[in-house]
């Protein structure tokens, strides 16, 4: 008989569900990498104003 195809519509939402999820993840890691990078950048920028 095998599985019931009546939850393709379950299983698809699902799975977008989980992408958008580590889309979101994603854009999160890189705005603070790029923060990071900023904050990095504007320190030694001081301590070579400081020097």
């Amino acid at each position: 008989m095998g599985k019931p195809m009546y939850n393709f519509g379950k299983n698809a939402k699902e799975k977008a569900k989980q992408q958008k999820q580590m889309d979101k993840a994603e854009k999160r890691r890189i705005a603070k990498q790029s923060r990071d990078n900023i904050k990095s950048s504007e320190l030694n920028e001081d301590t070579n104003n400081a020097e």
